[in-house]
């Protein structure tokens, strides 16, 4: 391989936006369920969740890489519904739903459907079972939402309704068949770099919650 190819290689990869690299790992555990055999105690079952949440005041990847924040005075509670679209042995893939109430420096409703992609396997599963979710989708606020893009150096005024939607997320369960759990998750709105009306920035919430399955 030449000097230019894998410069050329380098530069690529430097361009993929956070937001472009995590929906290739959603693709990626999508594709690597329609290849694993479906477990049929999950398949088909529904969810509920809610949770609440405080903004914080870094950017995504600085969240995720740093795991640490300061928050502004901006919350949210938020009820979802979800379905297991397909269930294996390591993975599984879930639709949901979500209706989010905002208020603090913003004052408004929230609407989003995400498809999600849980990682459930781990080696301590026996003391705790844990899970690892990752999800994309799209975001409807009834009102531009105020704190949003998060970053105003970016020299943009406003946000606007439709954006894209991420989480990332951490369960926990009793190990055994519990039907309940809690997790701490990642909401995160955003014009994914522009690609939803030239929107750069967007919004970042901590939250904690609880989920039923039935």
């Amino acid at each position: 391989m030449s000097i230019a190819h894998y410069s050329v290689r380098i530069s690529i990869r430097a361009h993929l936006s956070i937001h472009q690299y995590l929906l290739a790992l959603i693709l990626l555990a999508a594709g690597s369920l329609m290849a694993t055999p479906l477990a049929a105690s999950d398949q088909g079952r529904y969810f509920v969740s809610g949770y609440t949440g405080r903004a914080a005041d870094d950017r995504l990847l600085d969240i995720v890489t740093r795991f640490n924040t300061g928050f502004i005075d901006s919350y949210l509670g938020a009820a979802a519904l979800g379905w297991v679209h397909k269930d294996g042995k390591h993975l599984r893939s879930e639709i949901e739903g979500q209706m989010v109430r905002h208020w603090g420096e913003q004052d408004h409703w929230e609407f989003n459907a995400a498809y999600v992609g849980r990682w459930k396997t781990f080696p301590w599963d026996q003391y705790v079972d844990t899970s690892f979710a990752l999800g994309a989708g799209i975001s409807w606020a009834t009102e531009v939402p105020y704190i949003e893009p998060r970053a105003k150096e970016l020299g943009q005024e406003e946000s606007t309704r439709l954006l894209g939607y991420l989480m990332m997320e951490i369960e926990l369960q009793p190990p055994g068949e519990s039907p309940w759990s809690g997790f701490i998750r990642l909401h995160h709105r955003s014009g994914a770099k522009g690609l939803f009306d030239d929107v750069n920035g967007g919004s970042n919430f901590i939250a904690l919650g609880g989920r039923y399955y039935f």
